[in-house]
C-alpha cells in the first residue's frame, strides 16, 4: 500500500466514521422524540375520552338516582324518567325477592308484550350478572352494565343499546333496572353538548359502532374512518366507543412529518459532507498527480536538454582540436550543431512559452499571415531532421492566398511540435516514418493537417492528451521521453487564435491532428 493510499485512507477514515456515527445518534433521537411526541399526544386524547366516558357514566347515575328518589314511589319515578328522555324506548322494572314487575314504553314507542319476554329471557340467561349487580350494590357500589348478548327487537325503533342496574326505593326494596335506549337519541341528547365541548378546532370527536365499515352515529365534523384516530370503548354501552383525530393532520402525522424532514435534512448534510470529502480527496490525488506529473517533466525536461547539449559539445569540441581534414565533413558537423541548437531552442522556447501560459502572461503579436507560406517554411526548416531520421516527407498545400490572422512564433511552435511528435512516436518496424501535411479550405476556415504512420492512440484518449504533461501509458510511448508539454501547447495556441485542434486516429496505424484557423479578408 502506497503513502498516498494510506493518507486517503485516512482521511476517509477520520471524515466518514464521525459522519457515520452523528447521523446513528440523530436517527435514534428522532426516533426517541417521535415516539415521546407519540406518548403525549395519546395521553392527551386519552384525558378527553376518560372525560367522555365519565360524563356519561355521571349521566346514567343520575338516571339511577332519580328512580331511587324517595320522595316518590318507584314507578312515579320510572314514568318521569320515561316522559323526560325521548332515548329511552323501554324501561322494566322488577322487584328482587317480591312479585312486582313493571313495564313502561316510551311515547313514540308501541307497547308490545313480545318485549317484556325479551328482556325476560335474558334476565333468564344471566343470572349470574344480575347476582354480581346485587352483591355489589349491597357493598354500597352501584355499577351500571351494559347487556351483552342482546338480540335486535325489530318491534323498536333503530338500533337499540340495553342497560341494566339495582336500586332501592322508599322503603329500602332492591329493584332491577332494565332500560332499552334508542342509541341515536341518547347519543345525541346526552353526548351531542358534551362532544361539541370538547371539540375544538383541531380535533373532531366522534361515537362510533364497534362493527367495521359502519358510519359514525355521531360526530362533531366530517370524521374520517380511513384516517387514523384514537379510540375507547364506552364504559356503560356494548358496542359503542369514542373516537377522536385530528383534523387535518394529526399529531403523530405531523411528528412523522418533522422527523422525515429532519431525517431528510441530516442525509442531506451528510451527502454534502460526502461530496466535500470526494472532492477534498480528487484534489489531493490531482494534487499528487500533478506533483508526480511534475517529477516526471522535470526528468525528462533534463533528458531532453541533455541531448542535444552532448551532441553540440562533441561535434564543437572535434571541430576545435582540429581533426577534421575535409571541408564536407567540417560542414556536416557545423549543420549538426545548428540543428540540434534549433531543438534546444525549440525545447527552451516551450518551457518558457508554458510558463508564460500558467502565469497568464502569455502575449501574441497578431498579423495577417498566408498560411501556405508559413507551413512551407516551417517545412523546409525540418529538411536536414527528415534526411537525418530517414522521414519520407510530402507536402500537399492546397490553401495558396488564403490569410489568417497569427502570430508568426506561436504557429510555428504549434506546427512544430505537431512535427515532432510525429518523428518521435514511430513504430518499431521497418516501414520507416512517413508524413504527410496538407492544406485544405472549408465553408469560412483553412485546415493544416499532419498525418503519420505512427503508435497511434485510442479514441478514449483524445481529450486528455491535450492536457498539461499528460502522457499516454503504453509500452510503446513511455519508451520515448517526452515533456508533455507539446499538445497542451498546441491546443492554448490554436485557441488564442480563435481556432481549435482535432485528431482522428487509429492503433498501430497513425494519426492525423488537424489545425484550424478561421480565414480573414483577403482586402
Amino acid at each position: 500500500m502506497t503513502k498516498h493510499i494510506r493518507t486517503i485512507l485516512f482521511i476517509l477514515g477520520l471524515t466518514i466514521i464521525p459522519l457515520m456515527i452523528y447521523g446513528y445518534l440523530q436517527l435514534q433521537s428522532l426516533n426517541e422524540d417521535e415516539q415521546m411526541a407519540q406518548s403525549i399526544y395519546e395521553k392527551q386524547m386519552e384525558t378527553v375520552l376518560f372525560s367522555l366516558n365519565q360524563y356519561a357514566d355521571d349521566v346514567m347515575g343520575q338516571w339511577a338516582r332519580k328512580l331511587g328518589n324517595t320522595a316518590a314511589s318507584i314507578e312515579d319515578n320510572a314514568g318521569d324518567l320515561v316522559l323526560r328522555n325521548e332515548s329511552i324506548q323501554v324501561l322494566h322494572i322488577q322487584g328482587v325477592g317480591i312479585a312486582v314487575d313493571t313495564l313502561l314504553f316510551g311515547e313514540y314507542v308501541v307497547p308490545d308484550l313480545a318485549v317484556e319476554q325479551a328482556i325476560k329471557e335474558w334476565k333468564g340467561s344471566h343470572d349470574s350478572t344480575l347476582n354480581r349487580l346485587e352483591q355489589y350494590f349491597e357493598a354500597g357500589f352501584q355499577k351500571i352494565q351494559g347487556v351483552d348478548k342482546w338480540q335486535q327487537l325489530k318491534q323498536l325503533q333503530g338500533k337499540q343499546t340495553p342497560l341494566t342496574f339495582m336500586v332501592y326505593d322508599a322503603d329500602s326494596i332492591m329493584y332491577n333496572i332494565f332500560v332499552i335506549l334508542q342509541t341515536r337519541y341518547w347519543v345525541d341528547q346526552i353526548l351531542g353538548a358534551k362532544i361539541q365541548a370538547l371539540a375544538v378546532d383541531e380535533l373532531n370527536v366522534a361515537v362510533l359502532s364497534n362493527r367495521l365499515g359502519e358510519a359514525p352515529i355521531l360526530s362533531s365534523a366530517n370524521f374520517n374512518v380511513e384516517k387514523t384516530y384514537t379510540s375507547a370503548d364506552l364504559w356503560i354501552f356494548e358496542g359503542l366507543k369514542i373516537a377522536i383525530q385530528s383534523i387535518g393532520e394529526n399529531y403523530s402525522e405531523l411528528v412523522k412529518e418533522r422527523s422525515k424532514n429532519n431525517l431528510l435534512f441530516l442525509i442531506f448534510t451528510l451527502l454534502v459532507l460526502l461530496i466535500g470529502v470526494g472532492i477534498i480527496i480528487r484534489n489531493i490525488q490531482n494534487a499528487m498527480k500533478v506533483a508526480q506529473l511534475k517529477s516526471d517533466f522535470v526528468s525528462n525536461v533534463s533528458h531532453e536538454i541533455r541531448t542535444p547539449l552532448a551532441l553540440i559539445k562533441m561535434y564543437a569540441e572535434t571541430l576545435m582540436l582540429g581533426r577534421l581534414s575535409s571541408d564536407s565533413r567540417r560542414m556536416e558537423y557545423y549543420e549538426v550543431i545548428y540543428h540540434e541548437s534549433g531543438r534546444l531552442t525549440h525545447l527552451v522556447n516551450n518551457i518558457l512559452d508554458f510558463s508564460r501560459i500558467e502565469a497568464n502572461k502569455m502575449t501574441y503579436d497578431f498579423l495577417a499571415l498566408e498560411l501556405d507560406k508559413q507551413i512551407e517554411a516551417i517545412f523546409h526548416s525540418y529538411e536536414y531532421t527528415f534526411k537525418e531520421k530517414t522521414v519520407r516527407c510530402h507536402l500537399k498545400l492546397n490553401a495558396a492566398g488564403v490569410m489568417i490572422n497569427g502570430d508568426h512564433q506561436a504557429l510555428n511552435e504549434a506546427i512544430a511540435n505537431l512535427i515532432e511528435n510525429a518523428i518521435k512516436y514511430k513504430r518499431d518496424d521497418k516501414e520507416g516514418i512517413e508524413i504527410t501535411v496538407t492544406t485544405e479550405m472549408k465553408n469560412k476556415e483553412v485546415l493544416c493537417h499532419i498525418t503519420d504512420n505512427g503508435v497511434g492512440i485510442s479514441k478514449i484518449e483524445y481529450d486528455k492528451i491535450f492536457d498539461r504533461f499528460y502522457r499516454i501509458e503504453s509500452a510503446l510511448t513511455q519508451q520515448t521521453k517526452g515533456t508533455g508539454m507539446g499538445l497542451s501547447l498546441v491546443k492554448h495556441i490554436m485557441l488564442a487564435h480563435n481556432g481549435s485542434v482535432t485528431v482522428q486516429s487509429k492503433l498501430n496505424t497513425g494519426s492525423t491532428f488537424s489545425l484550424v484557423f478561421p480565414i480573414i479578408d483577403n482586402k
